[in-house]
């Protein structure tokens, strides 16, 4: 019995060992474990700005659409005038007869009421195709108007006129004529497509950084530009609402919609040679429209944080203006709401810490 008993022996031992085998391995397989493929990190979204205004936008193709540019008065009737805190740029334009005009810019949002409204000048024929804009208007002298015209013809801008788009305007009970017509930024896209507007533009972006120097001396906490009488503007800035605010013949500058004091973030004078046109007559008292000269370079000063920094400007063509300091050095702007002043090349701009 003894060499039956060793042969049960080992046929259990083999079927034990045969047991212990991992079932699924393969013959003649280690028995280690593949390391699992790693999943690739997702490719992060650019952060993308709004190019006038420099805050984040909320895609990249929301920045191409036309920004939309309001010709709104500033004669002392006029004021306070509604929409000029929602603006990402506002332009303030010498007119005839001392008078200043504003060009109120909008893009990167979206803004009820503007108003009032008045008619074009010369100065659209430089400003409007810079920016690839919309321009809403309430006609404008024969010579201008019939610039604008051609020049909207050719494609430069889209000439939203409210000769052409009454519909798109409104004629509002608060105030009487001609300072009673308003519109909104949806209503001129709307005019812009009933005049065939094709779509997306590159706008030209402000020199507009996020990570600006921080300013280390106060050297411009207050500065005054010498507009004639009730035009004459002095700027103040407020540490806490970081910005300057404005007052013009005595009073703030307010946004009638909100009651509150516009804020600008930044402030460019742009000097420049401007000169009346003989022939081209802008209202009753036969004053003579202007022309700015709008490219090439020339002197620039520029308020930002409380400091004034000083420097020259520099614009080719339809693309922006550029601006440069000392040794060449670009000169930056920081994200927010942005006042552009074109003044004669003799005017002085006095400021103080």
């Amino acid at each position: 019995m003894r060499p039956l008993a060793l042969l049960l022996v080992l046929v259990l031992s083999a079927c034990a060992t045969a047991s212990t085998q991992p079932s699924g391995t393969p013959s003649g397989a280690s028995g280690a474990t593949a390391s699992p493929t790693p999943t690739p990190e997702p490719t992060p979204t650019p952060a993308v700005y709004w190019p006038l205004r420099g805050t984040l936008a909320p895609s990249a193709d929301a920045i191409h659409k036309r920004p939309v540019l309001v010709r709104i008065p500033n004669d002392t009737s006029a004021r306070p005038q509604s929409g000029l805190s929602k603006a990402d740029m506002v332009w303030e334009l010498l007119a005839e007869g001392g008078i200043t005009r504003y060009m109120a810019v909008f893009q990167s949002e979206e803004v009820d009421q503007i108003g009032p409204i008045r008619s074009a000048r010369l100065s659209d024929l430089h400003y409007a195709p810079m920016l690839r804009g919309i321009l809403a208007h309430v006609g404008a002298s024969t010579v201008v108007l019939s610039r604008v015209r051609a020049a909207a013809a050719k494609g430069e801008f889209i000439d939203a006129d409210q000769f052409l788009y009454g519909d798109y305007y409104t004629r509002v009970t608060f105030r009487t004529a001609p300072q009673n017509v308003y519109t909104s930024t949806q209503r001129i896209r709307q005019a812009a497509k009933a005049a065939g507007d094709l779509g997306n533009v590159d706008v030209p972006a402000l020199p507009i950084v996020t990570n600006a120097p921080p300013v280390t001396e106060r050297t411009g906490t207050s500065f005054s530009i010498p507009y004639l009488g009730a035009m004459a503007l002095r700027y103040s800035y407020d540490a806490n609402a970081a910005g300057y605010t404005r007052v013009q013949a005595g009073v703030t500058t307010t946004d009638a919609t909100t009651g509150k004091a516009v804020v600008a973030t930044n402030v460019v004078i742009i000097f420049t040679d401007i000169t009346p046109q003989p022939g081209i007559i802008e209202d009753s008292n036969g004053s003579l429209s202007l022309e700015i000269r709008s490219t090439g370079t020339g002197k620039v000063v520029i308020f930002r944080n409380g400091a004034r920094l000083e420097g020259t400007w520099s614009r080719t063509g339809n693309d922006g203006y550029t601006f440069a300091g000392e040794g060449g050095l670009p000169i930056s702007l920081v994200p927010g709401q942005t006042w552009v002043h074109v003044v004669p090349n003799d005017w002085t701009v006095t400021s103080a810490p």
